[in-house]
């Protein structure tokens, strides 16, 4: 595994200013599903018995990402709290119609540089990312080019270094087959999407982790 925090993932500088480590998002939360966090609760354990290869995601910071924004506007001016006030009301007119639906969570997986859990089913999650996307790009915020196809995922752990040497690598190779088999049976839990939160999300490169801020809840089917 790899540190996930390299210098290209990093959003601020250790000189520059504090504002620059947060940006805002569009995140769907499931802090209020037991079944959901007790799922990443036994991925949690795992991840802890390694500390020198990866680093655990709290409940709290748990999330799936569906819209990172620009902290810029077109104009190179910071993204302010009106401006994301504005954006809201807009997506939640794009979900107007967009009914609520489930999803299953899971299995999950070491990968290149984190331990990522993923959420099926495909078609309705990208769906929702491009709804989300045209009632943002409506505000006049600045988006990241879109996914030819929404990779819908969630995170359990973030890696801490390279494992570069024989012994770092041979744990992250242990790490890899004890995550898979701490979430199965079952390989994976559901849920339902009901709401997504436009929020202030925050990097902690020295953590590695990420919270946020909830700013506002985008409801699914508001008639």
């Amino acid at each position: 595994m790899r540190a996930f925090m390299n210098p290209k993932r990093r959003w601020g500088t250790p000189d520059g200013p504090d504002e620059d480590w947060i940006r805002p998002h569009v995140l769907w939360l499931p802090q209020h599903l037991p079944e959901v966090t007790a799922y990443f609760d036994r991925a949690r354990a795992v991840a802890a018995q390694y500390p020198d290869v990866i680093a655990p995601v709290a409940t709290d910071d748990l999330h799936m990402t569906i819209q990172k924004i620009n902290a810029r506007t077109a104009h190179g001016t910071r993204v302010t709290a009106a401006h994301l006030e504005h954006a809201a009301e807009a997506v939640r007119e794009a979900l107007a119609r967009f009914d609520p639906f489930n999803i299953e969570i899971g299995p999950a997986r070491a990968s290149g540089s984190a331990g990522i859990v993923d959420i099926w089913p495909g078609d309705d999650l990208d769906r929702l990312y491009r709804a989300v996307r045209t009632g943002l790009s409506a505000t006049g915020l600045q988006l990241p080019p879109p996914q030819q196809r929404f990779w819908a995922h969630m995170s359990c752990g973030y890696g801490v270094q390279d494992t570069d040497t024989p012994e770092l690598a041979a744990r992250s190779d242990r790490l890899a087959s004890d995550l898979g088999r701490a979430v199965h049976p079952p390989t994976r839990t559901t849920a339902r999407v009901e709401s997504l939160w436009l929020v202030w999300e925050r990097q902690h490169p020295d953590g590695p982790r990420y919270s946020f801020e909830r700013l506002h809840e985008l409801p699914l089917a508001r008639h």
